[in-house]
């Protein structure tokens, strides 16, 4: 039996969410449908966390046994001639037999996309979260440096997540504007990097902190939050389709075949 490792991209509009469901498509059901389809082979695909409905990828990483022999390359061609076209595998590898993409993850990285401006060019609207106010970047960028940082993460928290423990590291966080212009307004991206996200968290973090953009909400109201855990002092959770997983980190790199271990940080993702 071979650990096979893929690196995926999706667009998560179609679906509802990675994990395989009863209420509607997965991407999950998709690749694991179409492997059993091409290799008369059942498989059950780990991967390194969850995405909501609506929510893309460029750097999901999962990992699935199967028998096959056909090399990692092939594969690479095969799945990406008989998936979806809003699924693409960006790379595939052979990983030791222990390799788990949630369990040895180090850090993930999700950018969220705001369209600033008073019409959304109707191409980004499946991406973006159209705000049509202005918005003041720098007491957004002020707000998102409170998050750098150990914290109790737990006002952070849509309910319904499964987390025992709240307490998470955010490494970066930083807002900033595309250089890429348009007519009527601009492309605005928070990017956090962590080693552990509860469910909505980055979410919520983009909703905070258009509300503190807006001058709704001061930039201290994070702090606040992360002491006292309360919900209702954020902003609203903004909406699935601007959220997207840009990449999973290990501590080695895992397709490096001169350098795979396993890892012993089990942080889980969500």
């Amino acid at each position: 039996m071979r650990r096979i490792a893929l690196k995926i991209a999706y667009e998560g509009t179609a679906y509802a969410g990675w994990q395989r469901q009863e209420n509607g498509p997965s991407i999950q059901q998709s690749i694991e449908d179409t492997v059993e389809r091409l290799f008369h082979e059942k498989v059950s695909l780990m991967g390194s966390g969850r995405t909501d409905a609506g929510v893309h990828a460029r750097g999901q990483v999962a990992a699935m046994d199967l028998n096959h022999p056909i090399p990692a390359d092939k594969l690479l061609l095969a799945l990406n001639s008989n998936l979806p076209e809003d699924i693409r595998i960006y790379q595939v590898w052979e990983a030791e037999a222990d390799f788990h993409p949630r369990f040895q993850a180090k850090r993930k990285t999700y950018e969220y996309t705001i369209y600033q401006g008073p019409v959304c060019p109707p191409e980004l609207r499946r991406f973006v979260w159209h705000v049509p106010e202005a918005l003041q970047l720098s007491v957004m960028e002020e707000g998102a440096q409170l998050l750098v940082g150990t914290h109790d993460f737990a006002a952070f928290r849509s309910t319904g997540g499964m987390n025992l423990s709240t307490v998470r590291t955010v490494e970066k966080a930083e807002v900033f504007a595309e250089n890429r212009r348009f007519p009527e307004g601009k492309l605005i991206h928070v990017r956090v990097t962590g080693n552990g996200f509860l469910y909505n968290m980055v979410r919520i973090i983009a909703g905070t902190l258009v509300q503190i953009g807006r001058g709704k909400l001061r930039p201290d109201v994070i702090s606040e939050a992360l002491l006292t855990g309360e919900r209702n002092l954020l902003g609203a959770t903004a909406p699935a389709q601007g959220l997207c997983l840009l990449s999973v980190e290990y501590p080695v790199e895992p397709d490096n075949p001169e350098s795979r271990k396993k890892c012993e940080n089990s942080e889980d993702f969500s």
